[in-house]
């Protein structure tokens, strides 16, 4: 019984053993050669047995992976079999500050060498208006109290008559009426978006004169005035010309000239709106 058990295993393992053979005919162990790959234009996965460089060299396939236009070529992309060997990362570039730009918005008078706003404005009075029976309000006596209803406004009663009682007494006016004020008012400076700070008063010489059609504000000498902090008495006076020249607290210093600048052109945009209004005509007044 045990020799027939042992026969029956030698045929049957060397009944497997030629059919293994007949699988793999070409001893490659990879297949035969009516079975491997390529033999239909395909891709040919056998690399040969020759042992040498071009023995691996894919020459049979018309795909992209070894020719000069694909993944590790010469003219472009990226060399991903080169170690990077010939992409260069480029550098950072270096941040370079932009220097400070000085605040030039003053009007400077290069005669005076003085910060000088001045301009004449004229008023010229609707067809209409008149048409409508309207007393013209251009001539110079109409815009003279205009312009002290201004001051009223933008300063107080009180505060206004002390101001032109500083200033004294015109004795150069010759022709219509003429305001002349020394403005005393509080100096806010923008330190940002929503925040304000006192940074002490801003005084100036203000000359207001009227013509008919016509009339002609200056604004100058410009003094920022500080309480002092070394114990002394008498205030810090500094007058806003020096502030266009200082070398030092460059950026301070601006800021003191951007608020006077932003306070005066609103005080200008004032009294333009007041003398130009049009007044309010009754229907019954006709």
């Amino acid at each position: 019984m045990k020799k027939i058990f042992i026969t029956l295993a030698v045929i049957s393992a060397f009944g497997w053993k030629v059919d293994a053979q007949t699988w793999d005919d070409t001893g490659d162990g990879w297949g035969s050669a009516d079975e491997e790959q390529g033999t239909d234009g395909d891709y040919q996965y056998d690399q040969g047995s020759g042992g040498v460089a071009a023995d691996f060299v894919d020459t049979t396939s018309n795909d992209s992976w070894g020719d000069d236009d694909g993944w590790g070529d010469d003219a472009g992309g990226y060399d991903y079999g080169s170690a990077g060997s010939d992409y260069v990362r480029s550098a950072r570039p270096n941040a370079v500050a932009r220097p400070y730009e000085r605040f030039t918005g003053m009007p400077y008078d290069s005669a005076s060498q003085l910060i000088t706003y001045v301009e004449i404005v004229e008023v010229i009075v609707p067809d209409r208006f008149l048409d409508l029976g309207g007393n013209d309000y251009s001539v110079y006596d109409s815009l003279y109290a205009r312009a002290i209803n201004w001051m009223q406004k933008e300063f107080g009663k009180r505060e206004a008559k002390q101001m032109i009682d500083a200033a004294g007494e015109d004795t150069e006016g010759k022709e219509g009426y003429t305001i002349r004020a020394y403005v005393t008012m509080p100096l806010k400076v923008q330190l940002n978006m929503y925040q304000t700070s006192d940074a002490g008063t801003l005084e100036f010489d203000m000359e207001l004169r009227f013509k008919d059609e016509r009339y002609r504000y200056k604004f100058e000498n410009f003094v920022h005035v500080q309480p002092s902090y070394a114990g002394k008495k008498e205030a810090d006076v500094t007058y806003m010309e020096y502030y266009l020249n200082a070398k030092k607290n460059i950026r301070g210093n601006d800021q003191i000239l951007i608020a006077c600048n932003t306070q005066v052109n609103k005080l200008i945009e004032g009294l333009k709106a007041t003398c130009a209004a049009t007044p309010f005509i009754d229907d019954d007044d006709w």
